[in-house]
């Protein structure tokens, strides 16, 4: 699987550019690569663009309430791409609808984030997936240098302590990003960050996790960086748009990914 996964923000069925998580800012995104905003036709233009069939969904309306996009979701999977879809699915037990409104499950995966999450009873939904065979991935979000949820007791946990709570639930995928890093072209994790230290430290105590990180990318050079930490995807929006990654960096990336994949213990 490809290790960049574009990153698509949605708002009033539109694609939007996401900036430094203040969604009061989002407007249309205006990429280089197609005129349009609608979803499925930007979907189309960045797989022309990198060859990627894996996006990720953030579906802003749910953040503030509204349901879940289904009918976005359903255009994207009938069109042949893979999906990871980060929307509100505690309000209304939004997650039992899943199995009822998407037919094409093969390729799907839900996100929970911890920005719509209040208190560790909240994290039982990650059971739940499972339970219904859907692949779940826990974002562990951070904004202002703090982890960003909603309140309750979960804001006390550190970042590792939450991580080690979902692991013991059975996740294994998991996204850490720093929403002040995000469309701001501004560069990546590094080793020498709080979010590189967590990376590493993860690898070395949960070596099963499988990373995805992101926020900032610039060009393939940044991605590149976060692989070699130890993720195994990195999301980038910006960067694509802008035509700042090529099909052949895609394809080294591709490769290095592969070839460290293959040199693991």
């Amino acid at each position: 699987m490809n290790p960049v996964i574009p990153v698509l923000d949605l708002m009033i069925s539109q694609v939007v550019l996401a900036a430094q998580g203040d969604r009061e800012t989002y407007r249309p995104v205006h990429t280089k690569l197609t005129h349009s905003s609608q979803p499925l036709e930007v979907a189309k233009a960045i797989f022309n663009q990198t060859g990627c069939d894996v996006l990720y969904l953030a579906d802003i309306d749910s953040f503030n309430g509204a349901h879940p996009n289904w009918k976005v979701y359903n255009d994207l999977v009938n069109a042949g791409f893979g999906l990871w879809i980060d929307a509100n699915w505690v309000s209304g037990d939004q997650y039992q609808k899943i199995t009822e409104n998407i037919a094409k499950r093969e390729r799907l995966k839900i996100i929970l984030s911890s920005e719509t999450l209040a208190n560790f009873t909240d994290l039982d939904l990650l059971t739940k997936l499972i339970e219904l065979d859907i692949t779940p991935i826990f974002s562990l979000d951070r904004k202002a240098g703090k982890l960003f949820t909603r309140p309750g007791n979960l804001a006390e946990a550190t970042s590792f302590e939450l991580i080690q709570d979902v692991y013991e639930k059975g996740v294994r995928e998991l996204i850490l990003l720093n929403l002040e890093s995000v469309g701001t072209m501004a560069g990546c994790a590094d080793s020498e960050n709080e979010f590189g230290a967590l990376i590493q430290e993860i690898k070395q105590e949960l070596p099963e996790i499988k990373i995805t990180s992101g926020g900032g990318a610039r060009h393939a050079s940044d991605i590149q960086m976060l692989l070699e930490l130890g993720c195994e995807h990195v999301l980038v929006a910006s960067a694509i748009h802008q035509c700042k990654l090529t099909p052949d960096d895609i394809a080294d990336l591709t490769s290095l990914q592969q070839s460290t994949q293959a040199f693991a213990p």
